[in-house]
Formats: C-alpha cells, structure tokens, sequence
C-alpha cells in the first residue's frame, strides 16, 4: 500500500452476488480491478452464496493480492446459518493476509487521521411498518436464524442482530475518539437510514423499509455525529441494488451503491489522503458476459 504522502484509492464494489456468474466472469472483473491501479479493495456484502462464499474470497485474495476490506450481506448466509458463516469467514480471515472482515478486525487505519471500520449492520425489522409489511425475502427461507414460525418471533430476532451491530459500532467509535481520527469511513451492508434506502431513485416506502434499513446501526451512528460535530463520518453501503446519496447531518453522509444480478461490477472509487476523503460514484460499464453465463447456468 501506498505511503501516506500519496493518496490512497479504494475500489468500492458491493453487492456482487458472485455464485451467479462463472470463473471467466469472476476473472474479468479481477482483471477490471487490477487495471485501475487501487491500493484496496472494499466490498460491502452479497459477495456469494454461502456455499461458495469463502471459496469466492480466497479466489479473490488469490487474484488481487491487495488488502481486500469487507463485510458480509444477507445473500452470504443463504443455505447456512448466520453462526456458521461467521465462524467459517473468520476463520479465513485469520489465515489470509488479504482478507481483513470488518466485522472483526477492528479499526483500520488509512491515513494519519483517516480510519475504517464496519459491519454487516443487517436489517433489523424496525423501520417502516414492521408487523404490516406483505413483504416475505428469501432471507426468511434460506438463512437458519430468519427461518421462523411467525412474523413477530423473525423480527425479535433481526432486532437482536442489529442491537449486536449497533454494540459492535459503538465500541470502535469509541475507539476511534481515543485514537484522535477525524475522518471515519464506515462500512455496512444494509443502509443505516430511511433516507438512504433507495428504489429507483426514490426513498423506500413502509412496506419494504422494515427489510431493506437497520435503525439500530443509524441511531449510533447519527448520536455520534451529533457528539463530535468535528469528525466527518462517510457511510457506504448497497442491499437495495438501487443507488442514491444522502446527508443525514452535516459531518454525516450516506453513499448507497446500485447493483444489479449478473453483473458484477466496480461501484466507484474512494480516495483518502490526508486531509480529505474523496469518492467518485460513476459504476464501471457492464462486462461483456461469456456464453455459460448468458445461458444461465
């Protein structure tokens, strides 16, 4: 990685949803990456299926052989558990040099007075109109933990998924207060705020705000804006596969990458040095896909 005279330049990919291309696929948006010169890699979940998901990360380790940042979204747990998951991939994480999960490593310094930290920060069932929504994800089916008998007893448990996100979150900005960082990027899966969930180019309504934001990750994130007027907070997220920007407060504001299946492709790039942070957001044209991927398969 670059020394901290220069800048630092971060590509920034989410949503990737890998097991639905093929090698040759996965292999050309490595190749797409590398062409840009960045120094890191950060990713903000729905890398793969969770079949494939550690796999897809070593592969990507393999390929870039740069710092690769990441948290992990909901697609990552399906056909697995939350728990399992998060002991395979952190498990992964410890062996590989390159693979630095968010969710577990703490606070990442980029610059003198520039760090990162992240988290999953899943939607925890509390925005919108939770016990009214006629929305049913596939997260309900295929992850262990939302596979429940009624609504109200998945929603207790997506609450507890984002309480243990905010607790996480709380804690390294804490950290971060002590450390005397003034710039702070965060990463999260799932949008903090209902001013970030973006569907085609409109805020999320009630009915589908309970799925696609998590309030307890917004609301430490939001008190501690309001605390320390004088650290700058960039959020950056994806899950709802439709892009937008939001600024929630002055020092606070939220970049929410689109995406679409089957196209994995690089969101924008994030530039750091040592008095600002810079992002541009123009995604990267689509890749030429393969016949085999054409063909669905």
């Amino acid at each position: 990685m670059r020394h901290w005279e220069h800048i630092l330049k971060i590509a920034w990919l989410t949503d990737l949803h890998l097991n639905l291309v093929c090698e040759t696929e996965v292999n050309k948006l490595c190749d797409v990456i590398l062409n840009t010169d960045s120094d890191a890699i950060l990713i903000t979940g729905d890398i793969a299926s969770a079949r494939q998901l550690c796999r897809q990360l070593e592969y990507l380790a393999t390929r870039l052989m740069k710092p690769i940042y990441f948290v992990l979204g909901n697609h990552d747990y399906y056909g697995s558990s939350i728990r399992q998951q998060n002991s395979d991939v952190g498990r992964l994480a410890k062996k590989n040099p390159y693979l630095v999960w968010l969710s577990r490593s703490g606070i990442v310094q980029l610059s003198p007075d520039t760090c990162l930290i992240g988290h999953e920060g899943l939607a925890d069932g509390r925005l919108g109109d939770p016990l009214g929504s006629t929305v049913v994800l596939n997260d309900y089916l295929h992850i262990e933990e939302l596979r429940q008998p009624t609504k109200e007893l998945r929603i207790k448990v997506q609450n507890k998924l984002g309480d243990a996100a905010a607790r996480y979150l709380r804690k390294q900005l804490k950290s971060v207060v002590a450390a005397g960082y003034t710039k702070i990027i965060v990463a999260l899966h799932v949008p903090p705020f209902p001013e970030a969930c973006w569907h085609l180019g409109q805020n999320t309504d009630d009915n589908f705000l309970p799925h696609f934001g998590c309030r307890a990750t917004g609301a430490v994130l939001k008190a501690f804006s309001l605390k320390h007027a004088d650290i700058d907070m960039s959020i950056y997220c994806g899950h709802t596969h439709s892009g937008g920007y939001a600024q929630i407060l002055p020092n606070l504001q939220v970049h929410t990458s689109g995406a679409e299946y089957r196209d994995p492709r690089i969101s924008g790039f994030i530039y750091v040095d040592a008095t600002t942070i810079e992002g541009r957001y123009t995604m990267y044209e689509p890749l030429k896909h393969c016949v085999t991927c054409l063909q669905g398969t």
